[in-house]
């Protein structure tokens, strides 16, 4: 997958295109969905397809203050994204000048003038343009004038609801990394760099790398079972996202115990897969307590652990 974000490059690659469009935060199954059907019309109109995105999310300058914590780092979004067969994806930059752009000019100058647009394939609640006024009945009535077609894509989803990113936004928020799977088609996870701590866990008994990420939206507080992938290793672990609240710490911190690993971890870059939340964060009168109570959050991690597999993010893609 070729990766672009500018006017330039646009001109100079496209004849044409199937173009999908949307924010695409958290990749979830009903991105994959809609991934699906853009890759199988261009294989089938043999032209690249084109994913169509913003950065940073139009709410972080629109609404600021309403704008969702994301549930990718760009980096992230952008792998997930490639693991779909995607040819090409487009991070456009929104500016307040793109904001204010008609709908009707962002058809013109963009999908007929720079992409050469051959089909569309959006979902069915997708809006773009001053006053969102470019909604599915806008873009089927710009194809049917300007020759391209328009495929809009039905709800698809779990436990009766579509999958949406706001929904697994919602569950994140309460640690049900569980049931977040039915709708991400794989763990939640972080990717994080390991940076000298207080050297409180080594003193515990338990020594942790404590994570730096770049990740916006994190579960609650409180203790985790996770696998933690380290180069091509997989390890079983313990983590604890919080504030320490025994030694009266203020600064939220993101500690993880590997189990059965010893070595030195400072300055690498660890991905940790969430599986299940074991408790929330609590203050315990004494330290032994709380030594107690982290042997029993590792007994408890062990079978869980053993009985779950990280989900790998895979694309079949049926072009019958």
């Amino acid at each position: 997958m070729q990766t672009l974000g500018s006017l330039t490059e646009l001109t100079r690659t496209f004849a044409s295109s199937v173009v999908t469009l949307g924010n695409f935060d958290g990749v979830h199954l009903g991105h994959r969905e809609l991934f699906r059907h853009l890759v199988k019309t261009a294989r089938q109109l043999n032209c690249p397809s084109v994913v169509f995105t913003f950065d940073p999310h139009p709410l972080k300058l629109l609404a600021p203050e309403r704008a969702p914590l994301l549930l990718n780092t760009p980096a992230e979004k952008q792998r997930l994204i490639a693991a779909s067969h995607v040819d090409y994806l487009i991070k456009f930059p929104f500016t307040e000048a793109f904001a204010a752009m008609p709908p009707e000019q962002f058809v013109e100058d963009i999908l007929l003038a720079k992409l050469h647009i051959k089909a569309l394939v959006v979902g069915y609640d997708y809006a773009f343009g001053k006053g969102r006024r470019g909604n599915a009945e806008f873009l089927k009535s710009c194809g049917e004038e300007r020759g391209f077609s328009v495929e809009v894509l039905q709800p698809v989803g779990a436990d009766g609801l579509p999958y949406s990113s706001t929904r697994i936004r919602a569950m994140v928020a309460a640690g049900d990394m569980t049931g977040v799977v039915r709708l991400l088609g794989r763990q939640y996870n972080l990717e994080g760099l390991v940076v000298p701590g207080d050297q409180r866990g080594r003193e515990l008994g338990f020594p942790t790398a404590n994570l730096e990420t770049d990740k916006e939206l994190l579960p609650p507080s409180g203790v985790y079972a996770v696998k933690v992938r380290h180069d091509l290793q997989e390890y079983g672990g313990v983590v604890n996202i919080g504030t320490r609240p025994t030694f009266d710490g203020k600064k939220s911190t993101i500690e993880v115990y590997l189990l059965d690993y010893t070595g030195q971890l400072y300055g690498q870059k660890l991905r940790m897969y969430f599986v299940e939340r074991l408790r929330g964060e609590k203050k315990f009168s004494s330290v032994d307590q709380l030594v107690d109570a982290i042997e029993d959050d590792i007994a408890q991690a062990r079978p869980i652990l053993q009985a779950t597999q990280i989900i790998q993010y895979r694309e079949y893609l049926s072009l019958k």
